[in-house]
């Protein structure tokens, strides 16, 4: 099985259209197989939801995402667990254990757009 983290440096992407990284990670019976970094070349929600759907993606674990992006990979058959926070390490560690909270309803935080014009500014805590 493969999931994907939108990631910014060690930690969760605070957005999913302007993530600066896309972290793949393949786990198989409970362990990390391999990962793998994808730098955002600038693609559109759609374009990351092609990707993410071409490498076999069953969960995106992301901090914010909007509405229709969200639609875009359930019709994909893609998991969304958003409203995650923290390092990457830890958050994958909570993954695997079962342990993870998403905010199911999360919305973007005031004055993202979520955009890379309107996250320019926002940074993973």
């Amino acid at each position: 099985m493969r999931i994907a983290v939108t990631t910014d440096k060690d930690f969760v992407s605070s957005c999913f259209g302007c993530t600066p990284d896309c972290t793949v990670i393949e786990i198989e019976a409970g362990h990390i197989i391999r990962t793998f970094i994808v730098p955002n070349p600038g693609w559109s929600h759609r374009s990351w939801a092609d990707f993410l759907e071409r490498n076999s993606i069953a969960c995106l674990i992301v901090g914010n995402i909007g509405a229709n992006a969200r639609a875009v990979l359930k019709w994909r058959g893609i998991h969304v667990l958003s409203g995650v926070q923290g390092n990457l390490d830890a958050v994958v560690e909570r993954y695997l254990d079962g342990s993870i909270a998403a905010l199911e309803g999360s919305s973007p935080k005031p004055d993202c757009g979520l955009s890379p014009a309107g996250c320019r500014d926002l940074k993973t805590t």
